[in-house]
């Protein structure tokens, strides 16, 4: 039953007329659905100026269904500044971010019979002195991972594999620092 609000004044007003109080509640603010984290790292190229990577990575609870909470993490957005002017080259054989949704010790990557599909910004990186490349979410689905699931709390993290050009060392594992966990 819904009480006029000429009403609801009028007994307010007596309460606090007669030495009573009166707390009111304020509304609850909805907890944060996305959180993102960045991680920094300068590179030392064989025969180049050196470049400093800078990943941001994000989770995002996207609502509920069939009593199953969903979840996706994805690489958001890369960024890289070099230290002097590039002319052109490789950077990098090899730059791609393998992400994964986490709870406690369960994982969740984008992977279908032992193959990942991973975000790959070796193209980018290469390509430029400096610069940034935001990436749409849902429109190629690489680099993302989802979650059906009924727990909440997940974060986001992931791990780059870097291959530096002309360095002869081959790929190695970056581990980005995780997000924060969303509800």
């Amino acid at each position: 039953m819904r009480i006029p609000r000429t009403v609801a004044a009028s007994a307010i007003a007596a309460a606090v007329a007669i030495g009573g109080s009166v707390t009111l509640a304020a509304p609850a603010q909805a907890a944060a659905t996305t959180h993102c984290k960045t991680s920094s790292k300068n590179f030392d190229l064989p025969g180049k100026p050196d470049v400093k990577v800078s990943l941001n990575i994000c989770i995002k609870y996207t609502g509920s269904s069939g009593g199953y909470r969903h979840y996706k993490a994805w690489v958001n957005k890369a960024s890289w500044e070099g230290n002097s002017f590039y002319i052109g080259g490789k950077r990098f054989n090899d730059f791609s971010i393998l992400m994964r949704a986490e709870h406690g010790s369960t994982k969740v990557e984008n992977c279908n019979y032992g193959i990942c599909e991973e975000r790959s910004v070796s193209g980018e990186i290469n390509d430029s002195n400096s610069g940034s490349k935001t990436f749409a979410t849902g429109a190629s689905g690489y680099g993302e991972a989802y979650v059906k699931t009924k727990s909440k709390n997940w974060t986001a993290d992931a791990t780059a594999y870097v291959d530096i050009a002309d360095d002869g060392k081959g790929s190695k594992a970056w581990g980005l620092t995780g997000t924060s966990a969303v509800s």
